[in-house]
């Protein structure tokens, strides 16, 4: 059981390693708004894998002959409740990823309602396991997961299956939604179907792993994203001077604007401009509202509609 312990392990900090290096180049080479919410989700989730679930192994090997059962169980219901709140922001950026799918953005204090509720439920969930032994403290840690996993999934299921994005497309938002709710079912079954023991432990890290892995995965490797890509270096049209006029651009926005459309990010911006980030930050939030757009995606497709347009 030790060696199959171990093979799991590697398994699942190889899946960890390749994911976040996966991640970060589609962050490079796509200006997608959502790849940054899914790499917050990756490193979060994956952050409670290695805390909350192989840290109980880690107890167990390393220090389970030093300890009493009493201390033992201690140890491991506290390990588990500190690891409870990288569950619940992943979850929070599993949520973000599909409105920034979807062309949305969530408002502020809906981020701030699902934090104050996970830590509530972590509080009460660290209450009622203060005085009981790990066996019995457990099922109230598997049914907070089943609960709040299967529910995050539907809600980003719902979102990214409603939506009228371009890009992702629709097949492609099904399928990121389809892995996101078969992810969560399949890793509650396992909680709360399958006797605790070593191997329901395994069985549920290496889904956590592998259902995390799935969606920068299928991003990168199955789905369209060519909607956001925008020629290296674009060159606004002829004509379109007068969309600049209508909406009060200024000259410096117009470079904004231009960089933008070329992918480049924030900073990048700022170095090539010579400009503070700051202030890179400041014009691009005047020209979503001056143009009535939300993020990136949303004014790259504005100017490639009006660049389409000139040029018929």
């Amino acid at each position: 059981m030790e060696l199959i312990s171990v093979i799991v392990f590697i398994f699942c900090a190889g899946m960890a390693a390749g994911t976040i290096l996966l991640t970060s180049r589609l962050m490079k080479e796509n200006p997608v708004p959502y790849a940054k919410p899914l790499f917050y989700h990756i490193i979060f989730m994956f952050a409670f894998g290695f805390y909350g679930i192989w840290g109980q192994f880690i107890i167990v090997t390393v220090a389970g002959s030093r300890l009493t059962p009493d201390m033992l169980s201690t140890v491991s219901v506290i390990s588990l409740l500190l690891g409870l709140p990288f569950l619940f922001l992943g979850w929070m950026m599993l949520l973000r990823f599909g409105a920034e799918c979807a062309g949305l953005r969530l408002k502020r204090y809906v981020y701030g309602l699902f934090i104050v509720i996970n830590l509530g439920i972590i509080t009460v969930i660290g209450f009622a396991s203060g005085d009981t032994v790990f066996s019995e403290a457990l099922p109230l840690f598997k049914y907070y997961y089943s609960g709040a996993a299967v529910l995050c999934a539907i809600i980003t299921g719902f979102i990214l299956t409603g939506s009228s994005s371009s890009s992702p497309g629709k097949r492609d938002r099904w399928f990121l939604a389809a892995i996101a709710m078969a992810g969560a079912l399949s890793q509650s079954a396992v909680l709360l179907f399958l006797p605790h023991s070593v191997w329901m432990a395994l069985i549920f890290a290496f889904l956590l792993f592998a259902i995390t892995a799935l969606l920068p995965v299928y991003l990168v490797y199955k789905a369209d994203l060519h909607a956001y890509q925008l020629p290296d270096e674009l060159k606004m049209p002829r004509g379109i001077e007068d969309f600049y006029i209508k909406h009060e651009i200024s000259p410096r926005e117009v470079d904004i604007i231009r960089e933008i459309c070329n992918g480049r990010s924030n900073q990048e911006i700022a170095d090539k401009l010579f400009i503070s980030l700051q202030t890179v930050k400041d014009h691009t939030s005047r020209i979503y509202s001056k143009t009535n757009v939300r993020n990136r995606m949303q004014l790259m497709t504005l100017v490639q509609t009006i660049s389409n347009g000139l040029s018929a």
